[in-house]
């Protein structure tokens, strides 16, 4: 009895002991890890490519945005373009000088010496004041310093805008008078009718205009785009205002006139760009056709847009 009294109580202490330190072992550890990693690994495969997919989404998306606003600024720049200002220089490396003279608004004339009811614009002589049928529509009446008057514009020697000192452009510092009579007064059968005073009397080239035809511009805007394939974060496409009409066109950006424009990046990022005309000389009518290529971290889209040239005189 008393031996196994002891033995009892011996082992108690012992038994007690143990079950107070009960857990898991090291090998349970080490198992419940690697099930946890793989089931962690499992699951970051899943994840990982939807949020890939979803950055690359939105990577395509924004470049898609950025290539159509440029496009659709150039379209725009090139749909109210003077008719026949539109000149292309193809660059180095795959870039483009696409320059033009804007139009801010354009109307409809007589022409004649007599004067019956409306002033008529003479070609036969300077002339310093003439009426618009209807008015113009994007112009108020006031006088303006910055405005140059345009009558048949062919882009051709002689008769090209861009020659400064050409019979269809007026002189520049020419001031421009626009009026609009109180009274509704019957000319031609418009009731509504804008007069244009010139500061200096101004011989239009040329006997007639094609459907009569006037334009009002005031300075050059030329898009440069510089791609680079081998950097696409460099690629940029500018856009240049304000500076003067030359006779050749400017596609360095260092040098005068753009050297002193107002510039604006359109977008950046550009790998490759072209402008292609239907036509020899972009001066006939023609369509343009605009390409851009963007390009950020491996993603690369192309957008093509295509607009027509009106170059009715």
């Amino acid at each position: 009895r008393r031996q196994l009294q002891t033995v009892m109580t011996r082992r108690a202490p012992e038994f007690l002991s143990s079950r107070a330190v009960a857990g898991f072992t090291l090998v349970e550890m080490v198992v419940t890890i690697l099930i946890m990693g793989i089931l962690g690994a499992t699951l970051a495969a899943f994840i990982t490519r939807p949020v890939e997919g979803y950055r690359d989404l939105a990577r395509r998306t924004a470049l898609v945005d950025a290539a159509e606003s440029a496009l659709r600024r150039m379209q725009r720049d090139i749909r109210i373009a003077l008719p026949n200002s539109v000149r292309v220089t193809n660059l180095g490396g795959g870039g483009f000088a696409l320059e033009m003279l804007p139009t801010q608004d354009g109307g409809k004339f007589r022409e004649g010496v007599a004067a019956p009811v409306c002033e008529r614009l003479r070609f036969d002589a300077a002339d310093m004041d003439y009426d618009i049928l209807g008015g113009f529509h994007n112009i108020t009446p006031g006088v303006y310093t910055n405005y140059r008057m345009v009558i048949n514009n062919r882009g051709t020697p002689g008769n090209n805008a861009y020659e400064g000192s050409a019979s269809v452009i007026t002189p520049l510092g020419t001031t421009v008078t626009i009026t609009r009579p109180a009274s509704a007064a019957a000319c031609a059968g418009n009731a509504v009718n804008d007069h244009v005073n010139l500061s200096v009397g101004h011989q239009y080239g040329g006997s007639a205009a094609l459907n009569r035809r006037i334009y009002v511009i005031t300075t050059p805007v030329t898009y440069l785009c510089t791609p680079s394939a081998s950097d696409p974060a460099a690629g940029t496409l500018i856009r240049y205002e304000a500076y003067a009409i030359t006779v050749s066109q400017p596609t360095n950006p260092a040098a005068a006139p753009l050297a002193t424009a107002t510039s604006a990046v359109i977008t950046n990022q550009v790998s490759a760009c072209s402008v292609i005309t239907s036509t020899v000389d972009v001066r006939n009518r023609s369509l343009v056709t605009l390409t851009l290529d963007l390009a950020e971290e491996g993603e690369q889209i192309r957008l093509i847009n295509q607009t027509q040239l009106n170059n009715s005189r």
